[in-house]
C-alpha cells in the first residue's frame, strides 16, 4: 500500500487569518493580525467599505503603518511598539486593541481605542520608564492613506495616491494636524481624514518617500534616531501617509507619560480641506478625555520568520572586479568616481547592469517585465512576471490575462518596506535568516534578470529565466561555501489575493506543488483545465516544500497563503514555475521536463534567435553618442513595446490586461509596421475591428480579449473612434494592401458585451465609424463633439453639458488628417464614390476649423459653443479668459502634421511653441499648470483634483513629444528632430541635462516630471522648469504605446526607412555632426 505523500490546501481568504476585529456604531472598524500588523482600518455605511489605510496587512510579512518609539541616550533605542513590526503582547475587546513591550528600557503600552459613536479613533501610548536614570524619548506615528474601495486601491495604489490631496494646518496646543481627502471621487462621495497628537507636533510627512524611501530598500527598521526630526514638508507623493512625530519628553525613574495620536474621518468631503476641519476637531479632546482604561487578555504576538529576518549587507564590487566580470562595457555612468550603471554586449542587443549605489538614491525602483514565446498579442500561453532588483525574483506571475490570473502577488510597495509580495528567497549563512534585498550588482537581460551578492567569503547568484514556452525558472548558484535557502511566493490564485480559495497541492515526495483556479471563479470557469506547477530539478538541495508552517517561528498549522520551498546547504538550488491554461497534460509534460533539468544558457540561445528577428541594426550615417544611445535603447524598446501589446501591463500600472482602443492602433500598430511585421499589424486590426458595435458605430474606451471581451469599458472619449481608421490607413499606405478593405470581420453587438453572428467587409466598418462621425458633428458645423474628451486625459470636462457643446480642435485636426489618408486609399484602391465623400467632409471640416477654433492666427486647444449659435468661447488661447492656459502643443502639432495650416501659420505657431511650451526636458502639454485649489473640480476632472504633479498632470508627456518630434521631421528639421529623441532617451538624458534626475536607462519613461512637492509649488515656481533649475523625474515606464511611437520616428522618421504602399522609400533625417 502506497503512502499519500500529497496534501491539498486552499489559498487563504480574509476569514482564515484570525484578525482581531472592533468597530463602533459609526461604521468604524479595525482589523489586526496576530502578529499585530494593521489590516485593515476602514469604514462602512450603507454598504458601500471604504478602506482608510492603503495596503492590506500581511500575517507574514507585515503591513506599512506602525508606531515607532526612540529612545535617545544613554541608552539610544528604536522600537516598533504597535503596528507592522511589533513585539511583546497583543490582544482586542469590543473597543480596543492593545499591543504591550517594553525598548530601551521603557515599557510600553499602546491602546488603539473607537469613540463609541462618531468616525473618530485614538491611539494612546503609555511610556514608564523601568531604568534608574532619567529616559529621553518621543513617538513617530505612521499611518498608510488609501481612502478609497479595496479593489480601486489593489488596482493601482500610487494612481490611487495621486488623488489624495495633504493640506496641513495647526490645531490649537496639539500643532499640526493632517488632513487628507481623497479627490478622486469614490461612487459620489469623497472620503477625508484627519490626524494629529494631541499632545504636540515636532514633525510631520506624507509620504513613505520621505521617511522609509529609497534607501530603506536594503535596510530594516526604523533609522531615524531620536533627535532627528521629521522634515514637516507637505510632499504630495504616490505613496501617501500620515506621519506625526510627537514632541519629546523626560520620564523620571518609574513615571508614566502618556501621548495621544488621534483620526478624524468624514465619509464625504464635498469641499477642500481647510481651516473650516479645525473647527471640527476642535472636540476631538474632549472626546478623547472619556477613555477609561480596562483590562484586555493578552497573548504573544506571533512574529515570523520572514519579519524577523534582517537584509543581507553585501558588498560593493571593486572597479577591478568588474572588469574581470564584464570586460565590455558602454554608456558607464558614475557618480564622482562611483560606479551606478553601464550596459555589456550580448548575443542579441546587450544587458544593462545596475550597481546597488544607484538603486538607493532612486524614486523609481529598478524592475523589468519577463515574457515568454514570441506573440505580439495576448495569447493563452505567455507567461509573464516582474523582477524588482530589491530582492523580489517574481512579482504578478501570470499565464495569459496579467490581471485576472496571476499566481504570485504585486510587489506593491516602492520602497521595499513590506517583504513578502511575490517571490522572495532568504538565506542562512550560517547565523540566521537573512533577505535577500538590494544586490551587489543587478543584470537585465530581454528575458532574464540575475541579482549578484557579494559577500567577504562568497557571491550567491539568483536568476530569473522566462523560457520560450510558458515556463520560468528561478536558480540560486554559490560560489563559495554552500548556504540554505528559503524561497516563498505569495499567492493569489486570480485577480487579487484573499479572494478566492484556490486549491493548492504539494506533494513532499515528488517536491512539487499544483496550483489551480477555485471552482466558480471567473477564471475557472473559462479555463477549467488551467494549473501551474512549482517543481525543482535539484531535489537533493531541498530540505522541505510546504506553506506558511515555513515560515514562522512556531509551529502553526499550513494555511495555503504561501508556498515556501526550504533547502539544505547547498551551492545550487533551482525551482520552476509551469503551466498550461488550456491542458493539464501539458502543464504535465512541462513540469517533468523541468524538473529533468534546463540550463539558463539553453533557455537564452533558445529564445535569443526571436530578439534577433525583431532587433534590426540601425543605419546611422556616422557614430556620436547619439547614435550609440539609439541603438542600445532600440532592443529594449522593442522589448517594451511587445509588452505593451502582449501582456498589457507595466510597472507602475501593474493591472491592465487590456487593449485601449486608442493605444493599439498607435504604439504597437507603428512598431510593427517598421518592423515590417505586416501579418501581425492585419491580425491586431481585425480584432480592433471587431470591436465595433454594430449598432453606434463605436470603440469602447479600452477592451479584454477573449474569453474576456465582455470586459469593457462602458464608454470612450470623443477622439476614440477616430483611431482604428489611423490604423487602417497606417497599415495600406505602408503595405499597399488592398484587398485588406475587403476582408470580412465581425462586430459586437450593441453595448458590446457579446459579439454579434454578422459579419462585414473592412470597408463596411470605416462607413459605420464615419456615419457615426457625421452624427457627432456639431449641428451646423462638421465639427466633432468633445464627449468624454480628448487624448488629453488630464482635461475631461466635469459639466456634461459640455461634452455635447465642446469642440477639440486636436481631435477635429486627427479626424481631418484620416479622412484625406483614407480618400486617397481609396481613390488608389478604384472607389470613387466613397473617396468623394470624404474629400466633402473633410473640405467643410477645413472651413469649419478656421471659421470656429482658429482666433486671431492662433489655433485654441478648444471651443464652447452654445444653443444660441454666438460665437463660441476658446480655450488654451492667449483670449482664454477662464483657465488662465493660454496655448496647446496636441492642437499645434496636430494641425501643422494633418496640414491645417499655412506655412506662414506654420511659422507662427512654430514660434508660438518655441516660446512658450518648449523646455529644456522636452515640450509641455501646456504653457502652465491648470489652477488647483485642494482637489474640487470646477472645470476638467483630473487637472483639478490630482494632487500629484506628475504623468499628464505636469505636462511633459513623451507620447505627446514623440509627436511632436514626427512633426519636426516633416517639416525636415533634422536638429530639432534628433535632439527631441535625445532628451526622452533614458541614457541620454542624463547626460545632456544637469537636472535631469537619475533614472532606470533601459526602459522607456512615459512622462518628465518636475520634482516640485505639490500643485501650488508647482504653480508658484514654474518658471523654474524653464530655467532648468529644478530637478525632472523619469515618470511611469514600459506601459504605453510611446516604446512604438519611438520605433517609428527612429527608425521610418529619423533613419527613413519607410515605405509607400509597399514600395520603399528612403529618406533619412541626417543625424548632425558632433551629436
Amino acid at each position: 500500500m502506497t503512502r499519500d505523500t500529497t496534501e491539498t490546501l486552499r489559498t487563504a481568504t480574509e476569514a482564515d487569518l484570525d484578525l482581531i476585529r472592533i468597530r463602533n456604531e459609526a461604521g468604524i472598524e479595525v482589523s489586526v493580525l496576530p502578529n499585530g500588523a494593521i489590516f485593515a482600518l476602514e469604514h462602512t455605511t450603507d454598504g458601500r467599505r471604504i478602506m482608510i489605510n492603503q495596503v492590506l496587512g500581511s500575517r507574514i510579512g507585515g503591513g506599512l503603518g506602525r508606531l515607532v518609539l526612540r529612545v535617545g541616550d544613554p541608552n539610544p533605542a528604536i522600537g516598533i511598539i504597535a503596528g507592522s513590526g511589533a513585539r511583546g503582547m497583543l490582544g482586542g475587546d469590543r473597543d480596543r486593541i492593545v499591543w504591550q513591550g517594553a525598548t530601551g528600557g521603557v515599557a510600553h503600552r499602546v491602546t488603539l481605542s473607537l469613540h463609541p459613536a462618531k468616525p473618530l479613533w485614538f491611539w494612546r501610548i503609555e511610556l514608564t520608564n523601568n531604568e534608574d536614570i532619567p529616559a529621553h524619548c518621543d513617538t513617530v506615528f505612521m499611518q498608510d492613506i488609501g481612502l478609497g474601495d479595496r479593489g480601486f486601491l489593489a488596482n493601482n495604489e500610487a494612481y490611487a495616491c495621486q488623488y489624495l490631496d495633504h493640506h496641513v494646518a495647526p490645531l490649537p496646543a496639539a500643532g499640526p494636524v493632517i488632513l487628507m481627502r481623497q479627490n478622486l471621487a469614490q461612487g459620489d462621495a469623497h472620503p477625508w481624514v484627519a490626524h494629529g497628537c494631541l499632545d504636540g507636533v515636532a514633525g510631520f510627512a506624507t509620504d513613505f518617500r520621505q521617511i522609509l524611501g529609497p534607501h530603506h530598500r536594503d535596510r530594516a527598521g526604523f533609522d531615524l534616531p531620536y533627535g532627528a526630526n521629521l522634515r514637516s514638508e507637505r510632499l504630495q507623493g504616490e505613496c501617501a501617509v500620515a506621519a506625526l512625530q510627537s514632541l519629546p519628553c523626560e520620564i523620571a525613574p518609574g513615571q508614566t507619560v502618556s501621548r495621544t495620536f488621534f483620526g478624524s474621518y468624514s465619509p464625504d468631503h464635498p469641499a477642500a480641506s481647510g481651516e473650516a476641519d479645525m473647527t471640527s476637531l476642535e472636540d476631538v479632546r474632549l472626546a478623547s478625555q472619556a477613555f477609561e482604561p480596562r483590562h484586555v487578555a493578552l497573548n504573544p504576538i506571533a512574529r515570523s520568520v520572514v519579519e524577523d529576518a534582517q537584509p543581507l549587507e553585501v558588498l560593493p564590487m571593486s572597479d577591478a572586479d568588474i572588469a574581470d566580470r564584464y570586460p565590455e562595457r558602454t554608456h558607464e555612468e558614475r557618480d564622482g568616481e562611483e560606479l551606478l550603471s553601464f550596459f555589456v554586449p550580448a548575443a542579441v542587443g546587450n544587458r544593462h547592469v545596475v550597481a546597488a549605489a544607484k538603486d538607493r538614491r532612486v524614486a523609481r525602483r529598478h524592475g523589468t517585465i519577463l515574457l515568454s514565446g514570441e506573440s505580439w498579442l495576448p495569447t493563452d500561453d505567455v507567461l509573464s512576471l516582474t523582477c524588482w532588483m530589491h530582492g523580489v525574483f517574481g512579482a504578478q506571475l501570470t499565464l495569459g490575462n496579467t490581471s485576472l490570473h496571476k499566481l504570485f502577488s504585486v510587489a506593491r510597495d516602492p520602497y521595499n518596506i513590506v517583504r513578502s509580495t511575490g517571490l522572495r528567497i532568504l538565506v542562512d549563512l550560517g547565523d540566521g535568516w537573512r533577505h535577500l534585498t538590494t544586490p551587489t550588482l543587478f543584470e537585465m537581460g530581454l528575458q532574464d534578470c540575475r541579482w549578484i551578492y557579494q559577500l567577504a567569503d562568497r557571491t550567491i547568484t539568483v536568476s530569473t529565466t522566462v523560457a520560450g514556452e510558458a515556463a520560468a525558472q528561478v536558480r540560486v548558484s554559490v560560489d563559495g561555501p554552500a548556504c540554505r535557502f528559503l524561497a516563498f511566493g505569495h499567492l493569489v490564485m486570480g485577480e487579487r489575493e484573499l479572494m478566492q480559495a484556490a486549491p493548492v497541492e504539494i506533494d513532499t515526495e515528488s517536491l512539487r506543488a499544483t496550483f489551480r483556479p477555485a471552482e466558480g471563479q471567473i477564471w475557472h470557469t473559462h479555463y477549467p483545465q488551467a494549473a501551474f506547477h512549482l517543481v525543482s530539478s535539484t531535489p537533493d538541495s531541498i530540505d522541505a516544500i510546504g506553506s506558511d508552517e515555513l515560515l514562522q517561528d512556531a509551529p502553526v498549522d499550513r494555511a495555503g497563503e504561501f508556498i515556501a520551498v526550504r533547502s539544505h546547504a547547498t551551492t545550487d538550488f533551482c525551482l520552476s514555475i509551469v503551466g498550461s491554461l488550456t491542458s493539464r497534460e501539458e502543464a504535465d509534460a512541462l513540469a517533468e521536463r523541468y524538473s529533468r533539468g534546463v540550463g539558463d544558457e539553453a533557455i537564452r540561445e533558445e529564445t535569443a534567435p526571436f530578439w534577433q528577428s525583431v532587433t534590426p541594426e540601425l543605419a546611422f550615417g556616422g557614430g556620436g553618442e547619439t547614435a550609440e544611445a539609439m541603438t542600445t535603447l532600440l532592443p529594449w524598446l522593442v522589448h517594451n513595446g511587445r509588452v505593451h501589446a502582449a501582456v498589457p501591463h507595466g510597472l507602475e500600472q501593474y493591472t491592465g490586461a487590456a487593449w485601449g482602443t486608442r493605444d493599439v492602433c498607435q504604439g504597437p500598430v507603428e512598431l510593427l509596421l517598421s518592423l515590417r511585421k505586416d501579418e501581425t499589424v492585419r491580425d491586431i486590426l481585425i480584432e480592433v475591428l471587431s470591436q465595433q458595435d454594430e449598432v453606434r458605430g463605436d470603440w469602447p474606451q479600452w477592451f479584454m480579449l477573449e474569453p474576456y471581451s465582455f470586459i469593457r469599458d462602458s464608454g470612450a472619449h470623443g477622439d476614440v473612434i477616430i483611431w482604428p481608421l489611423k490604423a487602417v490607413c497606417d497599415y495600406v499606405e505602408e503595405t499597399g494592401d488592398f484587398a485588406f478593405l475587403d476582408s470580412s470581420v465581425g462586430w459586437r453587438r450593441e453595448g458590446g458585451l457579446a459579439a454579434s453572428d454578422q459579419s462585414s467587409p473592412v470597408v463596411d466598418h470605416l462607413e459605420r465609424l464615419l456615419a457615426a462621425v457625421e452624427s457627432r458633428f456639431l449641428p451646423g458645423t462638421a465639427l466633432i463633439q468633445y464627449g468624454h474628451g480628448d487624448w488629453n486625459d488630464s482635461l475631461q470636462p466635469v459639466d456634461r453639458a459640455k461634452r455635447d457643446w465642446m469642440v477639440s480642435s486636436w481631435t477635429v485636426a486627427l479626424l481631418y488628417q484620416q479622412l484625406r489618408r483614407y480618400q486617397r486609399i481609396l481613390e488608389k484602391a478604384g472607389r470613387g464614390t466613397p473617396a468623394e465623400r470624404c474629400e466633402t467632409l473633410a473640405t467643410q471640416m477645413r472651413e469649419d476649423f478656421h471659421r470656429h477654433l482658429v482666433l486671431d492666427g492662433t489655433v485654441a486647444g478648444y471651443a464652447v459653443f452654445d444653443a444660441e449659435d454666438a460665437a463660441p468661447e476658446v480655450l488654451l488661447h492667449p483670449a482664454d479668459q477662464t483657465t488662465g492656459v493660454s496655448c496647446s502643443l496636441i492642437s499645434i502639432t496636430q494641425a501643422v502634421v494633418a496640414g491645417l495650416v499655412t506655412p506662414e501659420q506654420t511659422e507662427h505657431h512654430l514660434n508660438v511653441l518655441r516660446d512658450h511650451l518648449s523646455f529644456p526636458d522636452g515640450v509641455r502639454l501646456m504653457d502652465k499648470p491648470v489652477a488647483y485649489t485642494g482637489g474640487v473640480e470646477k472645470l476638467f476632472r483630473r487637472a483639478e483634483s490630482a494632487a500629484f504633479f506628475g504623468r499628464e498632470i505636469g505636462l511633459m508627456y513623451v507620447h505627446a513629444h514623440l509627436r511632436y518630434a514626427e512633426m519636426l521631421s516633416e517639416l525636415d528639421d533634422a536638429a530639432g528632430f534628433w535632439d527631441a529623441l535625445a532628451v526622452i532617451n533614458p541614457i541620454l538624458v542624463t547626460e545632456r541635462l544637469e537636472h535631469a534626475a537619475l533614472r532606470q536607462r533601459n526602459a522607456y519613461f512615459s512622462s518628465s516630471d518636475a520634482a516640485f512637492a505639490d500643485r501650488y509649488q508647482a504653480s508658484a515656481e514654474w518658471d523654474r522648469v524653464k530655467r532648468g533649475t529644478i530637478p525632472v523625474e523619469a515618470g511611469w515606464r514600459i506601459y504605453s504605446s510611446g516604446p512604438g511611437l519611438y520605433i517609428n520616428m527612429l527608425m521610418r522618421h529619423g533613419l527613413g526607412a519607410r515605405r509607400s504602399f509597399g514600395d520603399a522609400e528612403t529618406a533619412p533625417l541626417d543625424l548632425p555632426e558632433g551629436r
